[in-house]
């Protein structure tokens, strides 16, 4: 069954970091309890039940049979540091004392204080504060009365007591230096020549481990703000810090930000190891020339350049920005080429001319061939066939050439029809159409050819 804490990036860090284990209806609570943005960066025990730092403030999660989740509303008093074998945090919340342990990622307490102030010795927040005091003043009468007559005589002063109100009050209006922007080992130096003790934590949601003086980071915030009077009792300076190379965040606890790098003309794989080194996880592939979505399949991405990126480089974007990659193979380039031409249609054949209707003869064929009709006389003797005998007439079926060996006299008959049941069609006459048969007046077989000269003519069937 997985965690749901490591499935949730709002707790994903402490799921893998922590040891301590939170049960499954805590687990349950606690993910109801967190904002949309909410993130956990500790968890301790308290007591019976368990407390859970987040980048907003602390959250006690209470009764084992029916967990709650119970906000501790700010500021959050630090009664005690670090003490004891556990290492315990001693927290003010509702005027009890909790004592918080057992954090792998803040063994010594370093975010909680941080995330508080500590609570002065004198304060009467503190537990059984006024018990003891009244205890004590029962017990010492004389010294309390020595005390009150004291304090009336500085009231009602003396020589030189005006030099010395003025020196408290120019001690107490004494302002806290102003550290942003510089290093966070200069600042850390700073503020320990002025008596502050330091604390330190990172600027961005990120919530890196910050060690004080840590080299190559630059102060984003600082609390107590710059200007502020001096707290008599609270003398503790939180740094909130970045790295250098990286931009400070909106506010305390915002979203990390970075300065886009240029991938321009870097390769896929040397690209992304850049983006993942400052954070930027959300990348989406493009081919350069079609503009699709490019996914890892057979074929891998790595040795692909990068022509175009979006958000375009040296601009301040969160971590959370998606970025945007252009690709294109290796060796080719990455202008789009231009569409290839299509090539022009083939012209059409321009249709043969048809024949004229003048110069057809007056036989008029048909499409369907007849069968072949007995001879009615012999060929010898047909005398009416104007210009003698048909063994000389145009042959078909030597590729439609018009060549006669007669007079071609059959070419003054035009009384043959196209189905061959009339009489006196002549070879080398002119007919349509093309592919008709019929009958020479001798009784032979005939189909009109179309010939070289582009003019149908009767010629020989000889089929």
């Amino acid at each position: 069954m997985s965690d749901p804490l490591a499935d949730d990036p709002r707790t994903a860090v402490v799921a893998s970091g922590e040891t301590l284990s939170l049960p499954d209806g805590h687990k349950k609570v606690l993910l109801q309890e967190l904002g949309a943005e909410e993130v956990v960066k500790a968890v301790y025990h308290d007591g019976w039940g368990y407390a859970v730092l987040t980048g907003k403030g602390l959250v006690l999660l209470r009764n084992l049979l029916a967990p709650r989740a119970t906000r501790v509303a700010g500021p959050l008093w630090i009664l005690r540091s670090a003490y004891g074998v556990l290492d315990s945090v001693g927290i003010l919340v509702e005027g009890r004392q909790h004592k918080l342990h057992g954090s792998k990622l803040d063994p010594k307490g370093e975010l909680l204080a941080a995330a508080g102030r500590p609570l002065p010795p004198d304060s009467p927040l503190r537990p059984g504060r006024g018990k003891r005091t009244s205890t004590w003043i029962r017990r010492h009468p004389v010294t309390v009365t020595l005390g009150v007559a004291g304090m009336l005589a500085a009231g009602l002063g003396g020589p030189g007591q005006p030099d010395a109100v003025a020196r408290n009050g120019a001690d107490r209006t004494r302002t806290v230096p102003d550290l942003r922007g510089t290093s966070l080992a200069t600042a850390t130096a700073t503020a320990r020549d002025g008596s502050w003790r330091v604390a330190v934590a990172d600027a961005s949601s990120a919530y890196r481990t910050v060690g004080v003086s840590q080299p190559g980071w630059r102060v984003c915030f600082q609390n107590p703000a710059p200007g502020e009077g001096p707290r008599p009792y609270d003398r503790t300076m939180t740094l909130y810090a970045v790295p250098e190379a990286e931009p400070c965040p909106a506010q305390p606890d915002g979203t990390r930000r970075v300065v886009m790098p240029d991938l321009v003309g870097e390769r896929f794989d040397a690209a992304s190891r850049t983006l993942a080194g400052l954070g930027l996880d959300r990348v989406t592939r493009f081919h350069a020339h079609t503009g699709q979505r490019l996914d890892d399949g057979r074929r891998s991405l790595a040795d692909r350049q990068v022509c175009r990126q979006q958000p375009e480089a040296d601009i301040e974007v969160p971590v959370t920005t998606q970025v945007d990659l252009w690709l294109i193979e290796p060796g080719v380039s990455c202008t789009d080429p231009s569409p290839t031409p299509s090539p022009s249609p083939k012209p059409k054949p321009k249709p043969k001319p048809e024949p004229k209707s003048g110069s057809t003869s007056g036989a008029q064929a048909t499409s369907k061939p007849e069968p072949r009709p007995r001879p009615a006389r012999d060929s010898a003797s047909d005398g009416d066939t104007p210009g003698g005998s048909g063994d000389g007439a145009w042959d078909g079926s030597s590729g439609g050439s018009d060549t006669t060996s007669g007079s071609g006299g059959a070419s003054g008959s035009g009384g043959g029809s196209g189905s061959g049941s009339g009489s006196g069609v002549g070879f080398g006459q002119f007919c349509s159409p093309v592919g008709a048969t019929a009958t020479t007046s001798d009784g032979r077989p005939a189909k009109c050819f179309m010939g070289k000269d582009g003019n149908a003519r009767w010629g020989y069937r000889s089929g």
